[in-house]
């Protein structure tokens, strides 16, 4: 059996905001070490309903909301 230590970086959303990357939503976020931070920006929870009933109307699912 191999042991190996891994380091993540969490990124976690101000109060009523939400991050994303323009494809991925989520209030919290966990990135490998070498992850790319400048990719995730938030968004306000508004912005992020309006963006989630767009999607709806369209037919499009994004299972990776949390």
């Amino acid at each position: 059996m191999q042991t190996e230590t891994i380091t993540r970086i969490k990124l976690t959303a101000s109060e009523g905001m939400m991050l994303t990357d323009g494809e991925n939503y989520g209030k919290e976020v966990f990135l490998a070490v070498d992850g790319d931070q400048s990719a995730w920006r938030e968004i306000t929870e508004a912005e992020y309903k309006k963006i989630m009933e767009e999607q709806a109307r369209e037919g499009i699912v994004n299972e990776d909301i949390r």
